[in-house]
């Protein structure tokens, strides 16, 4: 039986996509009797410091992304003198450094998995200096020294060796797996989208939906531009459900100054009614300016709906079904496209699959 430590920055009860992501890769190997130890953060003082249920532990430490790595650094020790680890797998971005330290010192295989490579993207997003100081921490990254990087997309691995220079026999991309059992259209019956839409008072109107947080690579500053003339379009209802993130606030405060009746503001849903959103929605909006998987992109074509997005990063490997691709970072490609898919014009992309049992096999592979 193979002991696995995972050095992640976040991990449950915190969920995003990336907890998600981790989430079914330990379960998966848990049932194939895989002895699981989870370093972590400890973001709540009301989570517990140390937790064991069944084959996994978890060890939790500090509470931001900071100070978790530096003290993930201390603590390796107590966890390797009580546990054999046969295998790191670690997460990037705070989960690398100490992971990699751990490779060094204790001679241990060490799996980071890549999510994304921001590059010179990072001076869109932040003030000069502050993006001078997050390239170099990303450049730091990656001078230190693992066995394999996992690249969740083509476009990471490409992005891995065009910036930082690691060789292909250091890369492996494994796509992430998709819950298409609970996003599957059918789960969600045509009785229940009809209550839905009329407890909303969507009925019969052509609704818009924009459904993931604020992060300015979501694009979302420039959908809020192109809202008033979206807003103009004959019988429309724009919907926003904006998750929790640093900019949310900012945002909700934007949209909620636009004054207008076909426009519907929602912070947050549970997943259930999240599907029902989905599900009730006509065509989902999701104009990324980059995107290292597409959570929001696979999980609307899989539930069957029609997609605005951009033909950027990732997108076009995961995308498949009616699809409108746009111009990134531009209003008027925005409001172009929805009407075009008033019209019905939008390309229809073969179907693709991303299983999450696939997925996790392949990343099994590598720990051997």
């Amino acid at each position: 039986m193979k002991t696995v430590l995972f050095v992640l920055d976040y991990y449950l009860p915190h969920r995003w996509w990336v907890e998600n992501v981790f989430e079914n890769i330990i379960l998966r190997l848990e049932k194939k009797w895989y002895k699981i130890i989870v370093l972590t953060s400890r973001y709540d003082k009301k989570l517990k410091e140390y937790e064991i249920t069944n084959w996994m532990e978890i060890y939790r430490t500090w509470k931001s992304r900071l100070s978790f790595m530096l003290a993930a650094i201390k603590l390796w020790k107590h966890i390797l003198r009580k546990h054999n680890i046969d295998i790191i797998h670690a997460s990037t971005y705070w989960g690398a450094i100490p992971a990699s330290i751990l490779w060094k010192k204790f001679n241990k295989k060490v799996i980071l998995t890549v999510h994304e490579v921001f590059g010179n993207l990072r001076f869109k997003y932040k003030w000069f200096f502050v993006g001078m100081i997050y390239r170099l921490f990303e450049w730091i990254i990656f001078k230190f020294k693992f066995d394999t990087f996992h690249c969740v997309s083509q476009n990471t691995a490409n992005e891995v060796k065009k910036y930082y220079w690691i060789q292909n026999n250091k890369i492996k991309v494994i796509y992430n797996g998709l819950d298409t059992e609970f996003w599957n259209p059918s789960n969600v019956s045509n009785k229940e989208i009809f209550e839905w839409r009329k407890k909303y008072q969507q009925d019969d109107k052509f609704v818009f939906l924009y459904f993931w947080h604020a992060g300015k690579s979501k694009g979302i500053d420039y959908l809020i531009q192109a809202l008033p003339e979206i807003l103009k379009l004959e019988n429309v209802i724009m919907v926003f459900n904006i998750i929790e993130s640093k900019r949310t606030k900012q945002i909700l405060e934007k949209l909620k100054k636009i004054e207008a009746d076909n426009l519907q503001i929602f912070n947050g849903f549970s997943k259930e009614n999240l599907r029902k959103l989905v599900a009730s929605a006509n065509c989902v909006i999701a104009p990324s300016i980059s995107e290292w998987f597409g959570s929001v992109h696979s999980e609307s074509v899989a539930m069957k709906k029609t997609l605005i997005t951009t033909k950027t990063s990732a997108i076009p490997e995961v995308v498949y079904g009616k699809v409108k691709f746009i111009k990134a970072a531009d209003k008027e490609w925005i409001v172009f496209a929805c009407k075009d898919v008033l019209k019905w014009n939008f390309e229809n992309i073969a179907e693709k699959k991303f299983s999450r049992d696939d997925s996790v096999k392949k990343i099994e592979k590598l720990y051997w």
